[in-house]
């Protein structure tokens, strides 16, 4: 078992309140990403967890013992940082094995355990090096064996990748996932960049200000965010958000949509579901949250969706999809088409719109409505 709960943890570094009465748990063998921006607080919060901050309020418990004021090394937890932190005058077999010796374990047995680990990240060949003889991935192929090695309950990361170029921070993150599986470990990750997050989590869990906005798998937080923060960091491009109002057109409920043709503004009205908790808010705004890939061509007309017409004003070939600028309710919006089906800019286009799967946010609390 390798579980972590956190209860009600708040911590300030002087004035500045950096984490906000944050309640957290990780199951045994769970991956959670903390995301956010620079500054919102997660990083501390994996400091804390590892045991390098202290916890000014609140509890800190692993497998159920309260562990706030155990030192770190007693933990059982492994940390991999963004800075490599390797030893240079060291072999990547010593760096590695460096951890066990200070441990007393015999020779033989720290050998044997670098021979392995080396082999499940592939390094077998470059134990003799030195961090200087080594690339940027292969650094951090070394820094994660390094914590490997001592086979812990938790596995923490700081951004481990962020140093690291495009190409090898997508091969890096393959590795991971795989490790992951390999060990079903419990390992927490902190990372500002929403792609990792997305592609390696069991579930994220998004800060700001040093408060948890959201928690849940990387489906859900795409799908249904709680409110326009999250939509808004996460996916790229991110969420267009409309502001649009409530009405009823022949006793069907929905939303007016103002768009730009040929240069002239225009209204559609787009049919939803009336819930429970749009109902009565006839006549009021809102924010529709569209994400590009829900205004999209309708190739052969065979959607029931329904659609609009309006000016592009750019395209962005992508190669898999081309993104094009229109404008809805005098603001910027992002739909994704296939190249195939694209126009060229200054013409219009007709657009279908996926309104099964929308967004409509509280213009004033910013909150997800139902």
């Amino acid at each position: 078992m390798a579980t972590i709960s956190i209860e009600h943890a708040s911590k300030s570094f002087g004035s500045t309140e950096v984490l906000r009465d944050i309640s957290l748990d990780v199951k045994d063998g769970e991956f959670l990403v903390l995301l956010g921006s620079s500054g919102c607080g997660k990083s501390t919060l994996l400091n804390i967890i590892a045991g390098l901050d202290p916890l000014a309020d609140g509890t800190i418990r692993l497998d159920g013992e309260v562990v706030n004021d155990v030192h770190p090394k007693n933990r059982d937890i492994a940390m991999v940082f963004q800075s490599y932190a390797l030893y240079p005058n060291m072999t990547v077999e010593r760096n590695i094995a460096f951890g066990l010796e200070m441990r007393k374990y015999s020779k033989a047995e720290r050998k044997a355990a670098v021979r392995e680990v080396a082999s499940l990240l592939q390094i077998e060949h470059l134990l003799s090096r030195k961090p200087s003889q080594l690339s940027g991935g292969q650094r951090q192929r070394v820094a994660m064996g390094r914590a490997l090695v001592r086979r812990p309950k938790i596995f923490l990361f700081d951004e481990p990748l962020s140093n690291l170029d495009a190409k090898l921070r997508g091969e890096m993150r393959t590795e991971i996932k795989k490790l992951h599986q390999t060990l079903k470990a419990t390992m927490v990750y902190v990372t500002h960049d929403q792609i990792e997050a997305m592609t390696l989590a069991d579930r994220i869990a998004i800060m700001r200000d040093g408060v948890i906005q959201q928690i849940g798998t990387p489906q859900q937080i795409y799908s249904t965010p709680a409110n326009m923060y999250v939509a808004g960091f996460v996916g790229a491009p991110p969420m267009n958000f409309v502001e649009v109002e409530l009405a009823r057109r022949k006793d069907q409920f929905g939303v007016i949509l103002p768009a730009v043709l040929k240069g002239q503004p225009i209204e559609y009205f787009l049919p939803l579901q009336e819930t429970e908790q749009l109902a009565g808010r006839e006549g009021s705004k809102v924010v529709l949250g569209l994400r590009p890939e829900m205004i999209t061509h309708n190739a052969f007309g065979q959607s029931s969706a329904p659609e609009i017409e309006c000016d592009v004003e750019l395209v962005e070939p992508t190669g898999a999809d081309t993104l094009c600028l229109i404008r809805l309710a005098g603001q910027p919006a992002k739909a994704r088409v296939s190249p195939l089906f694209a126009c060229e800019p200054g013409e219009s286009m007709r657009f279908s719109i996926d309104t099964s799967r929308i967004c409509l946010f509280d213009g004033k609390t910013k909150q997800l409505i139902g």
